[in-house]
């Protein structure tokens, strides 16, 4: 499966809630706070993923949990949607419809997690459909070493940062063995993520590295493809970075004692 296909489908990792009420509004008229309204629920799912993760879980809209929340935001109801009622009656009011699964955590490579919620309204009016959509809360990220990097390296590897990593003293690292993407924790409104390329070459065994930077947001995917460059004879790395909607290639020269 290539990287643009994990990119949407991971993008695709969506549950759609419809909420449809027997007195409801998601208008911002003030509820009558007198008598109860009536609701049903339905759950449905798009998603496919990478190995690295249990697919069946994620596409098994079962597993969700489903919280109504008041005004308040204590919950009023909650439970699997493999376990929801037929019919929900709720105090005319506000509140807010919530889903979710996964785990969230800075950084895995087996699962992440998603959630949506919506808020809307019981009083009275007629009845209408509220949807929420559910979406990863974290980023994608991965990395291509080239075939021949361990005849110019005999060590390589990168180092990603993100704001949640730092907070733990922490950092996400895809050695040069590995296969699986890293999902990063990233904030909503995206925030820019670290990557530090690090080689040790073979000639003398020293050390370099280069910074790489990206705005992550979550759903997004970003991936560094990196190859040795030779040049008439000086070695350099050549970069592509893969943001599955627009790639960029970036030389990076070392220098010729390198070699």
């Amino acid at each position: 499966m290539n990287l643009n296909n994990l990119t949407k489908l991971l993008m695709g990792c969506l549950a759609f809630i419809g909420l449809t009420t027997q007195s409801c509004s998601s208008s911002d008229e003030p509820a009558n706070m007198e008598g109860t309204g009536s609701i049903t629920l339905s759950v449905t799912t798009q998603a496919s993923f990478t190995k690295a993760v249990d697919e069946s879980t994620y596409s098994n809209v079962s597993n969700y949990t489903v919280q109504i929340l008041n005004n308040d935001g204590v919950s009023v109801k909650e439970f699997l949607y493999s376990d929801k009622p037929d019919k929900i009656t709720l105090d005319n009011g506000s509140y807010t419809l919530k889903a979710f699964y996964g785990t969230e955590s800075n950084a895995s490579r087996t699962s992440f997690y998603v959630e949506g919620s919506n808020t809307f309204q019981v009083n009275g009016k007629p009845v209408q459909n509220v949807s929420v959509t559910c979406a990863p809360t974290c980023g994608k990220v991965a990395v291509k070493f080239a075939s021949n990097m361990s005849e110019y390296f005999s060590d390589y590897s990168v180092v990603y940062e993100t704001a949640a990593l730092k907070e733990a003293s922490s950092t996400a690292v895809w050695a040069k063995g590995d296969t699986e993407p890293w999902y990063l924790k990233v904030d909503p409104k995206g925030e820019v993520v670290t990557a530090t390329i690090q080689f040790t070459r073979v000639s003398d065994n020293k050390p370099d590295a280069k910074v790489r930077t990206y705005t992550l947001a979550p759903g997004k995917s970003w991936t560094l493809s990196i190859a040795p460059q030779d040049d008439n004879g000086s070695i350099g790395i050549d970069i592509t970075i893969d943001e599955s909607t627009d790639d960029e290639v970036i030389d990076i020269e070392v220098p010729s004692e390198w070699v």
